[in-house]
């Protein structure tokens, strides 16, 4: 074979070795790091502490490198029972990662919301409001863990509108991205079609991402197909605001300047894919400017953020994710929008990255900007085959087409099918780079990782160049790419 020409460069470079296969259930307290390759390392493999207690919540802390090679990491509490504030866990209690060389610690607020990544939803109609996980006891299990990657799963049967939803979370943190990934599918299949009419929230939450400062918001904002933003700072419901700009990418965004810190939500989907928020305001909002505000009315807001909380104080961090009523449950619903009909039976699925970062470095337009790029990156395959298609969300076994092919929106990955444990795939990723790109190779029935890997003809490092996990269970091969490609790139692995 000829090589391509090589059109990617280097970023961040690392090495080590961690393999996990555990459950919730195991290895007490102990963190595990099971044995591998000796010698220095500088960008480290993922690792699981379990039952790690942070003041009586029963937590297990997943620690990862990101895209830098820095450490982060995300405390997931236990949902098969109460914690100390009342909740069923399955949300993050505190997230650290590095700023200017320091530890930055950020733990769930002390206002009756201990963390983020609730599952939430609201009916139009009933005797209740709707529902949250709050007072709900699920199961919780490691689906996968190996040497850089690691995913998890929360379950809940959640009563809502007199009806029982079956709710799946997972939490996929990758060795090389920065920012892990959200995963919800609503079931709804037992329940008559029509007969709920509920909106979905989650991940829903309050955590104190400027570092438990608690510092005044300085500035929020959101996107559909428009990207509203805030004037003035502090945040106040008498905000000036702005909703002109295009946008392709959903998302929440909030943030602080004392100190610098911003926190996001970005689905893996575009728009038009998937379309996000809810509610009127877009009617008299798109496409305005308003310098002396007020803000929208708080219940017509597109995305659930922190306007409930704005009348008290200045300084709430809470932020959720929004959807119009009927995206759960009904058989069609108006989109955002309401020039467009979707589907909320049997499922409502989705899927978004967790963003921290400094504000200086606008982190969730960063990611909004990357997801919308990836929808021009055409994937082929010499050997081996492109996937086509796959669950419609976690916890789903009826499979849909990827609106990109290759692209797996459930997990934001790159996906093919194996020939006899081997690939050649090609990116042609256009004129924006593909950052750090997490590829599945399916039907992997090796139990070892691959014993060469090169791009563009040239032999890359493992544990340096690029991140391998076997999941000998799922027949399941997960690389990441520790390199940004740029134009096109052919990688090999064997």
């Amino acid at each position: 074979m000829t090589p391509h020409a090589k059109t990617w460069r280097l970023r961040a470079r690392g090495a080590s070795v961690l393999l996990l296969s555990l459950s919730f259930a195991s290895c007490g307290g102990k963190e595990v790091r099971p044995e591998g390759p000796s010698g220095p390392s500088r960008c480290e493999p993922v690792a699981i502490e379990r039952d790690v207690d942070l003041d009586g919540f029963r937590t297990d802390r997943v620690i990862w490198r990101d895209a830098a090679c820095e450490p982060r990491s995300a405390s997931l509490v236990r949902n098969d029972a109460a914690d100390p504030a009342g909740w069923h866990g399955g949300y993050i209690r505190r997230y650290t990662y590095q700023v200017a060389g320091a530890q930055r610690t950020c733990d769930g607020a002390k206002d009756g919301v201990p963390g983020w990544g609730m599952v939430t939803c609201h009916t139009r109609v009933g005797e209740t409001w709707g529902n949250w996980t709050e007072g709900v006891t699920g199961t919780g299990r490691t689906l996968f863990a190996g040497r850089h990657h690691a995913l998890h799963e929360f379950k809940w049967p959640l009563p809502l509108g007199g009806f029982t939803v079956q709710v799946t979370v997972h939490y996929l943190f990758a060795t090389g991205r920065s920012h892990p990934l959200y995963a919800i599918t609503h079931d709804a299949s037992s329940v008559p079609p029509d007969a709920l009419e509920a909106d979905v929230r989650s991940p829903y939450g309050d955590l104190l991402f400027d570092g438990n400062a608690n510092a005044e918001i300085a500035g929020l904002g959101w996107g559909d197909r428009r990207r509203f933003v805030t004037l003035s700072s502090p945040v106040t419901m008498q905000s000036g605001w702005d909703y002109r700009e295009s946008n392709v990418v959903p998302y929440t965004r909030m943030w602080t300047t004392a100190p610098d810190a911003e926190m996001g939500v970005v689905q893996t989907q575009t728009w038009l894919q998937k379309p996000a928020g809810g509610y009127w305001f877009y009617q008299s909002g798109w496409d305005q400017r308003d310098d002396d505000g007020p803000m929208p009315q708080d219940w017509n807001w597109t995305y659930q953020l922190n306007q409930y909380q704005l009348p008290q104080t200045t300084r709430s961090h809470r932020m959720a994710w929004g959807a119009n009523y009927g995206s759960l449950g009904w058989r069609e619903y108006a989109r955002y929008g309401d020039d467009g009909m979707l589907s909320g039976h049997p499922f409502q699925s989705y899927s978004v990255f967790m963003v921290l970062g400094t504000h200086r470095e606008d982190p969730v337009l960063a990611q909004a900007d990357a997801v919308e790029a990836w929808q021009a990156v055409r994937l082929t395959a010499t050997e081996g085959t492109v996937r086509p298609r796959g669950p419609g969300g976690v916890g789903r076994e009826d499979s849909v087409a990827f609106d990109t092919p290759g692209y797996n929106p459930v997990y934001a990955t790159w996906e093919a099918h194996a020939a006899n444990n081997r690939a050649e795939l090609r990116f042609d990723t256009g004129t924006h780079a593909l950052e750090h790109p997490v590829v599945v190779l399916r039907d992997y029935t090796s139990t070892k990782p691959p014993t060469r890997v090169t791009l563009d003809g040239q032999p890359l490092t493992a544990d340096e160049d690029y991140f391998a996990s076997v999941d000998p269970d799922g027949h399941a091969l997960w690389l990441t790419v520790n390199r940004s490609l740029t134009g096109t790139a052919t990688l090999r692995v064997e």
